[in-house]
């Protein structure tokens, strides 16, 4: 016999996960310890852009003892006479539902890959560049290849390479990580007063043939409008899902004073840093 959940509706418990400690800075990187390439064996750096652009990354993978990747690297196309400047690329926000990575180029450990973005426009040179030259930081290039080149935009000026930081490489989650859950509320919509507390139910359905119970509890995400929290689900009353089994779990958001009043959208999805987590919406209308 499978054992269900002990209660009707599992209380709610405001289980953050813990804040990432930033390891202290190792010495830096040399190049001779790090594999460095591009996105793609075959096309080289760059695979793909928009807008006449082109974007790719260099990875660099460390095969020596923890060290750091700090700043960003220095970039230059190589094989053809053409001007050349380049940017720093913008910083972005990460959105709020991604987890931080697992490890920081502050201290990159052995075998752990970063990576850098770099978006390129405006070649107008008569042939593509042969290879781009990346120079670290800490001195030392090394020359990748280059299979194309962006579209000529404004003849006569310079092409122009925007450059982000070293940031960790963490790769997708695997297929056997998703969550055969099924999300869904109390109700199809809500009502919450600036201010206030938003207090709703969320249903989460064993969608799979064989019975399913958590091995771990799962990191959530909710949202209002520009109010949004990460909490640890309260899994462990749930105790095992019978297929085509639910359990209804209350659930918790403070929603500011200063969030935009009228009509906004409840967001939930759970299992972040699995494949696909599922997740579900409903209309909210913030008041007062």
């Amino acid at each position: 016999m499978l054992a269900l959940a002990a209660v009707t509706v599992i209380p709610w418990v405001p289980a953050s996960p813990p804040t990432p400690v930033l390891p202290p800075v190792a010495p830096p990187c040399r190049l001779s310890q790090l594999h460095v390439d591009g996105a793609d064996r075959k096309a080289g750096v760059f695979a793909n852009g928009a807008t006449g652009s082109l974007v790719g990354w260099v990875t660099f993978r460390n095969d020596g003892r923890t060290c750091s990747l700090m700043g960003r690297p220095r970039v230059r196309f190589l094989g053809a006479a053409e001007r050349q400047v380049q940017r720093p690329l913008p910083e972005e926000t990460p959105a709020p539902d991604v987890l931080p990575p697992p490890f920081s180029v502050r201290a990159l450990p052995h075998a752990r890959t970063a990576n850098v973005e770099i978006w390129w426009s405006n070649w107008c040179g008569t042939r593509p560049p042969t290879a781009i030259e990346v120079t670290m930081p800490s001195g030392g290039s090394v020359r990748l290849k280059v299979a194309t080149a962006p579209r000529c935009d404004v003849p006569g000026s310079p092409s122009t390479a925007t450059v982000g930081r070293f940031a960790p490489l963490v790769p997708a989650p695997r297929e056997s990580t998703r969550l055969p859950l099924r999300v869904g509320f109390d109700r199809p919509s809500y009502h919450v007063a600036a201010g206030a507390m938003l207090r709703y139910r969320v249903i989460l359905r064993n969608t799979s043939r064989n019975p399913f119970h958590f091995t771990g509890c799962p990191l959530y995400f909710e949202s209002v409008g520009n109010a949004h929290e990460i909490h640890v689900l309260n899994c462990r009353p749930a105790g095992t899902l019978a297929p085509g089994g639910s359990v209804t779990f209350a659930i918790e958001l403070r929603i500011p004073r200063g969030i935009r009043r009228g009509r906004n959208a409840l967001f939930w999805e759970i299992g972040l840093g699995t494949y696909l987590p599922p997740s579900w919406g409903a209309r909210t209308t913030v008041t007062g």
